[in-house]
């Protein structure tokens, strides 16, 4: 199976990434990035990097070359609203994307993963107190998404992940798991979430996600998370002994 992503040199994306790579069902990662990643994941015989100069151009023929992906993992986007990193470009690829599919489908969905926010806002006529120019920019891909998808149904689903707080591995070393699944519980399952968590739900959604809403919130990123990360680990164990 492949999966496609964009974002990967990011926080989120290069967990997401990793996820990916180690995921038994998944043979082939595509990574389209601006310069090639470290040697450290590059060098990994899953993944392929496609350096692309201008993410709002999405020729036919390279996306041809990809119609037989499972999904797109969307993990790219800025802090302070650009609206071309956070609206055009993911925007471009859905709409060139979902025209080739159209014109030759696979007879399966092709499913869109956007990495999005527990505040992002649709609703572009509600005051927002902080961060409105981001959150309404976001709001916007949020609703292009639902559109897309809506509009090319037989051949296209849309997952919106909305995570609240991002829990990162900053600390090293044994205990990592331990301070990060204790600052996870201290904020609540509806406002954090480890990235760990995050980039595992994140990836099931790119090679399933069968009967997950389209707009999928904190909660359900956690619980569903952390089952996706046991199985995981049983997993492992069971092929190790």
């Amino acid at each position: 199976m492949k999966v496609l992503i964009v974002g990967a040199s990011g926080m989120i994306g290069g967990e997401i990434l990793l996820q990916c790579l180690t995921h038994p069902s998944i043979s082939t990662v595509v990574a389209f990035v601006r310069r090639e990643l470290p040697a450290a994941v590059s060098e990994n015989p899953k993944l392929q990097c496609v350096v692309i100069k201008d993410f709002s151009v999405w020729p036919e023929e390279l996306l041809q070359a990809h119609t037989d992906a499972a999904g797109m993992i969307w993990a790219m986007g800025s802090y302070n609203g650009s609206v071309t990193a956070d609206l055009e470009y993911p925007s471009a690829f859905q709409e060139n994307m979902a025209q080739v599919l159209e014109k030759n489908p696979t007879g399966s969905q092709f499913r869109f993963v956007q990495l999005s926010g527990k505040f992002v806002r649709q609703n572009q006529e509600q005051k927002l107190w902080f961060l409105e120019k981001p959150r309404k920019i976001k709001g916007l891909l949020e609703t292009k998404t639902l559109e897309v998808a809506k509009s090319h149904a037989a051949i296209w689903k849309g997952f919106i992940v909305k995570p609240g707080g991002v829990v990162a591995k900053t600390i090293m070393g044994n205990g990592v798991v331990g301070v990060m699944t204790s600052m996870g519980a201290a904020m609540g399952e509806n406002w954090s979430v480890r990235i760990d968590e995050l980039g595992a739900f994140m990836t099931y959604l790119a090679i399933d996600g069968e009967g997950e809403d389209p707009l999928i919130e904190n909660a359900r990123i956690v619980r569903r998370g952390r089952e996706l990360l046991k199985l995981q680990k049983k997993a492992s164990e069971s092929s190790q002994s």
